[in-house]
């Protein structure tokens, strides 16, 4: 799919980047266990300012909620009062993140538009509903998984020195092949301070659209960078502003600048 949630944000209901956000749902107890946070976001088209988005994730025993919010608060995207609420509500069975209900509300200069994704894992099927009228089934195959379930799927992933990016993907009223491919390890500038981040690219074959994520390994994989868009046309980019782990805020650390002014190298951890 070419939908990018960053751009439902901003001015118009396709889905995020999220993105991605993303082992083949088998009981992997090995890899990471995932803990609460919040993280805001800011929003930018081109280079310039048009929204904002916050991240919240919690679990509470063998119970998790991750939901997500962004909104136009510049330019066209403020104009249009763009909007968009995500919500995934779901258990954790053997270790695996299973979703059991998925919403998302989107609304544009008066436009709603509504899908409701109900999972069940016993007969492996979801079952979705646009704005309350029309109905889709569609099969799980035992790993099918809605964008916010899938951001989790890939941080969970990404503890794996070696891991496997493969994923299906609830995407309104198909099922789409996500997968993704890790790129070399980046030092990255945000307001957090200079993060080692590890970068994952969407594959696309003959598209000239891309899509990037970069996950902080010191943060559990969280991401802080996410851009989506297309070759010689828009720019869509998301970063990390504020990010709390387990309700403890993340202080900011020194720059990358600072770190090479004080001769540390940029090729090693700090």
């Amino acid at each position: 799919s070419n939908s990018s949630r960053m751009g439902a944000f901003m001015f118009n209901r396709t889905r995020a980047v999220s993105v991605f956000l993303m082992a083949l749902l088998l009981p992997c107890a090995a890899l990471a266990e995932l803990h609460s946070y919040n993280a805001r976001y800011s929003i930018y088209r081109d280079g310039k300012l048009g929204g904002k988005a916050e991240l919240e994730f919690t679990v509470r025993g063998d119970r998790w909620e991750i939901r997500s919010e962004g909104s136009g608060t510049h330019g066209l995207a403020r104009i249009l009062r763009a909007r968009d609420t995500e919500e995934t509500v779901g258990r954790i069975v053997d270790g695996r993140y299973l979703p059991d209900r998925n919403t998302r509300h989107t609304r544009v200069a008066g436009f709603d538009d509504r899908w409701v994704n109900e999972f069940d894992w016993e007969a492996d099927q979801v079952t979705v509903t646009h704005d309350g009228k029309k109905t889709y089934v569609l099969p799980l195959d035992g790993r099918a998984l809605d964008p916010l379930g899938l951001k989790l799927e890939m941080r969970r992933r990404l503890s794996d020195p070696e891991p496997v990016l493969e994923f299906l993907m609830v995407d309104e009223d198909e099922i789409d092949e996500e997968n993704f491919r890790v790129l070399e390890t980046e030092w990255l500038e945000t307001s957090l301070g200079c993060l080692k981040t590890v970068p994952v690219e969407k594959i696309r074959r003959s598209s000239k659209r891309y899509t990037r994520a970069w996950h902080a390994p010191d943060f559990g994989f969280v991401e802080v960078k996410i851009e989506h868009g297309k070759t010689g046309g828009v720019h869509l980019e998301m970063r990390i502003a504020e990010l709390n782990l387990g309700g403890t805020p993340v202080m900011p650390r020194a720059g990358c600048s600072a770190m090479q002014a004080a001769h540390n190298p940029i090729g090693e951890v700090p």
